[in-house]
């Protein structure tokens, strides 16, 4: 076997923060928690055990010296999982399950033991309750009633308290209930209290009938039946907007809930033999069959920029993406599960999610802001070349290695011999973009100057040094600026900035919320999977332009569609009294949780808990 000794190892250009993220939450340590791995031994680690996959010993030796460079090169970079366990015999490598529930206690109750192992492995979990019968429903067998989907919804909750993923982080999880199912409201209304099932996102599941029905031209909505999920029959009828309207104005309030649109993910489901696609993972861009997991990995954008020729590198990027796709690829040969049947589904189709981060960084390289034409026109041309990539790379390993073993059940019989069901997917990268020195996925910053609070009470100054260097070049850099940027100033409002600085460097609330879903569309287009993204709104904003959102998103073809609106969640995280200093606000908070939204690590920015994966913030 390939040691981790025999990988050369070149050195990582890391930030102070990366190392810090690091050494927190990623190096091993030995029995007294003493660091016992570099950065540098923790990329060999990973290589090693995922070239372990290959024929040949030569084989291994040769790819894990590649994989090993595309990692210290922080050009590609799998996700939080298999860094953290990739070669040490514990948990799982993949990060995305989806979990069946089925209208039986045994079911549900098996269910929630096999949430329980999976989170203790490191995975997080999506469930689709819509099979589950309505509350006061009868059951036969015990003379009694049904309690209905949002209890099942509290009780994973619970169990998911008590595990905590290998002592890194909490479990998360995704609720979603179909939109004619007779308990819709009060799903949709589960989580109004901000105490209840607090590590679950809830999504509705939304047809293309009920958003027709929503949207008919006369603007007041049509009737939309509610059915029974055991046997379809009729249980009272709904208007369809006025429904659409309450789910808008439920997100506006809380951020929850979401919405994925079925018909729109199973129209690419590369299985429909298999059954149709109900669920996703905790961040929505893994729509998954019962039982299946994904592995993820993401592509840094901005170092495949060239400056000189002032585009990107293509050829280089052809070559990551190919490489990045024969890792993932392995990882799904030497990945472990906590029950049989996750393996079986796992092997059966293969389903990798090759991604990206960085986009922001790119764009701000190229000199193009986000909110733009041209940047649409950017995010078209990467996800096409890196999907078009992925698919070669895996149509090789396929006549290399053979098809995923449902090949001819899918939608691929007739043609490509892919070795995996999906390829490309856009997950929303949280600490691994913080390792790589990315911006996250394809969201545009969050700030640009801040300081960031991390889970363990780290404090990690940071400011936008691609802005600095603006700035510097500009003349306008001042301690002052990048001060009162770190306190919540908006470089909109900067009238000492350039006005074409400010258009490239605006961040996440200074964009119309149609450009981030305009994004997330032009991504969606050249993705298998799904797209991870936030649209963030102002707060201010009303619940028409979460409406607005909802039907540009459906519209455009987006898989599903998350809303948060800046406060919607405030916690009271600081008592009203005014700090003597952020920092010593900073150091007086408590421990912060993993993100409700997607279950990274929620950090401190200035004095708000924020999600840096995901935009979810909590301000007092």
């Amino acid at each position: 076997m390939v040691a981790s000794s025999e990988v050369r190892l070149s050195p990582v250009a890391l930030t102070e923060n990366a190392r810090t993220v690091l050494e927190r939450r990623y190096l091993l340590r030995d029995g007294a928690g003493a660091l016992v791995e570099t950065a540098e031994g923790m990329l060999a680690r990973v290589a090693v055990a995922i070239a372990a996959a290959e024929p040949t010993e030569d084989a291994r030796r040769h790819w894990a010296q590649r994989f090993y460079d595309e990692m210290a090169a922080l050009r590609f970079m799998p996700n939080s999982p298999t860094l953290m366990n990739a070669g040490t015999g514990r948990g799982t490598l993949a990060a995305c399950f989806v979990l069946p529930v089925e209208d039986t206690l045994e079911s549900i109750m098996s269910t929630a033991e096999a949430t329980a192992m999976v989170q203790k492995y490191g995975g997080g979990t999506g469930f689709s309750f819509s099979r589950l019968r309505g509350i006061g429903e009868p059951i036969a067998t015990t003379h009694g009633a049904a309690c209905g989907p949002v209890s099942v919804l509290r009780h994973y909750d619970d169990v998911s308290r008590l595990v905590t993923q290998g002592g890194k982080r909490d479990g998360a999880n995704m609720g979603i209930l179909r939109v004619d199912h007779p308990d819709i409201r009060a799903f949709i209304h589960a989580k109004d209290d901000g105490v209840t099932a607090t590590r679950f996102n809830i999504s509705v599941a939304v047809t293309d009938e009920f958003m027709r029905a929503a949207l008919s031209e006369d603007g007041s909505g049509a009737e939309f039946t509610l059915r029974d999920p055991r046997d379809g029959s009729p249980r009272g009828t709904v208007n369809a907007r006025e429904l659409l309207d309450e789910i808008a104005q439920a997100a506006w309030t809380t951020g929850d809930p979401g919405l994925i649109f079925l018909d729109t993910i199973n129209a690419t489901n590369p299985t429909p033999a298999l059954g149709a696609i109900e669920a996703t993972n905790p961040c929505g861009e893994v729509p998954l069959l019962p039982w299946e997991a994904c592995t993820l990995g993401s592509i840094h954008l901005a170092r495949f920029w060239n400056e000189q020729a002032h585009d990107l590198d293509w050829a280089a990027l052809r070559e990551t993406v190919a490489i990045a796709t024969r890792f993932l690829d392995d990882v799904v040969e030497v990945n472990e599960f906590p029950v049989p049947q996750i393996t079986e589904a796992v092997r059966g189709n293969r389903k990798i999610g090759l991604g990206v981060m960085g986009f922001a960084d790119l764009l701000i390289a190229a000199g193009i802001p986000y909110a733009s034409d041209e940047a649409l026109a950017l995010a078209t041309r990467v996800s096409t070349a890196i999907s078009e990539a992925a698919d070669a790379s895996s149509a090789a390993l396929g006549e290399e290695k053979g098809t995923f073993p449902n090949w001819g059940r899918s939608i691929y019989k007739d043609g490509p011999k892919y070795r995996n069901a999906t390829r490309t997917c856009i997950a929303p990268t949280g600490t691994i973009a913080i390792i790589s020195g990315a911006s996250s996925g394809i969201e545009p910053l969050f700030s640009l100057a801040h300081y960031r609070r991390m889970g363990d009470g780290t404090l990690l100054p940071e400011v936008s040094e691609a802005f600095q260097q603006a700035a510097r070049a500009g003349g306008f850099a001042s301690d002052d600026l990048f001060e009162d940027l770190a306190h919540g100033d908006r470089l909109d409002e900067r009238e000492d900035v350039p006005a074409s600085t400010r258009a490239v460097f605006a961040t996440a609330h200074e964009i119309a919320p149609e450009w981030h879903v305009r994004m997330q569309a032009a991504f969606q287009q050249h993705t298998d999977l799904a797209v991870s993204k936030t649209v963030n709104l102002a707060h201010d904003a009303t619940a028409a332009e979460v409406l607005a959102v909802y039907t540009l998103a459906h519209h455009l073809g987006c898989k599903g569609v998350t809303v948060y609106r800046d406060g919607s969640r405030a916690m009271q995280v600081l008592a009203h009294a005014a700090p003597a200093s952020t920092l010593e606000a900073l150091a007086s908070l408590p421990a912060s949780p993993a993100c409700p939204d997607c279950g990274e690590a929620e950090e401190y920015i200035d004095r708000c808990l924020t999600c840096p994966a995901c935009g979810y913030s909590e301000c007092n």
